[in-house]
């Protein structure tokens, strides 16, 4: 902080009435006094004494302010030193909807960005449960995949034993490789179509799906059994049916039911199954 200036009254040093002047009665003093420039007029006094006094009860108040807090800030909850030792109990509501935390990669992500943002542990464990417990009492939330639930909830929906189920799964996997790979599928949407397609294999939901699917086709003389990518073949259980069909009589080739009417693709199919299964 600049010093204070004085001058005397005079206006010199020099010897002679300047001098006299600034040792007079009527010049003693601080009288000459003036303020540093830029000081706020709050502090100024009418001498320097005042005015030093000023600027130290200001500076007093601002200490004791920043201490406060500075205090205030210690005390705060801060950050841990890794984003690994962020942790979450998700309790019994959300239970369900969260799998193994230790290898969920969007928990992961999400300490991460907690830790670059200086949240303590009591901010980030607030913030999960606030952000998706009203989304799972809203019901916006599925629960992660367990093939164990899904297995069992094919097994009680379907009324199979152990053996029932899982010859029904390999059945459904056969008949989903075997369809899609006959479907004519747009080439830049053919690979995301087929994963989509397959993830059938994965749930209760979508095996039910198959299982109906291939009986219904079965029912109408489709029936197919693809082995990882094949032509898709008929069953012997689809040539039983068939061979009451009209569809593969070449008389009917004039029948009054469109539906009825002779099938060259459906007759080549049901010779080629015969000759394979050597009926």
């Amino acid at each position: 902080m600049p010093m204070p200036v004085f001058e005397a009254e005079g206006g010199g040093t020099g010897e002679g009435e300047g001098n006299a002047a600034g040792s007079g009665d009527g010049g003693g003093g601080d009288g000459g006094w003036k303020a540093p420039e830029g000081l706020p007029e709050e502090f100024m006094g009418a001498d320097a004494d005042e005015t030093l006094g000023k600027l130290l009860g200001g500076y007093q108040d601002v200490n004791t302010r920043f201490t406060g807090m500075r205090d205030k800030l210690s005390k705060m909850p801060a950050a841990p030193k890794t984003p690994d030792e962020y942790a979450f109990d998700p309790g019994e509501s959300l239970s369900p909807f969260f799998g193994n935390l230790s290898e969920d990669k969007m928990f992961s992500a999400a300490r991460e960005a907690a830790h670059k943002h200086g949240m303590s542990q009591e901010q980030f464990a607030g913030f999960i449960s606030d952000t998706f417990g009203p989304m799972a009492e809203a019901g916006l939330l599925a629960e992660p995949f367990n093939p164990k639930t899904e297995l069992s909830t094919y097994q009680s929906a379907t009324g199979l034993d152990a053996k029932g189920v899982e010859k029904s799964l390999q059945q459904n996997e056969t008949f989903a490789n075997g369809l899609i790979e006959q479907l004519d599928l747009p080439k830049d949407l053919s690979d995301a179509a087929k994963g989509m397609f397959m993830g059938l294999t994965d749930t209760a939901a979508g095996n039910a799906i198959l299982q109906a699917l291939s009986a219904r086709m079965s029912d109408s003389g489709f029936g197919l059994e693809g082995h990882g990518g094949g032509d898709g073949q008929l069953t012997d259980a689809d040539l039983q049916k068939l061979d009451s069909d009209p569809r593969i009589d070449p008389h009917n080739r004039d029948h009054k039911d469109p539906n009825k009417r002779f099938d060259p693709d459906l007759r080549k199919r049901y010779d080629d199954a015969y000759r394979r299964l050597n009926r």
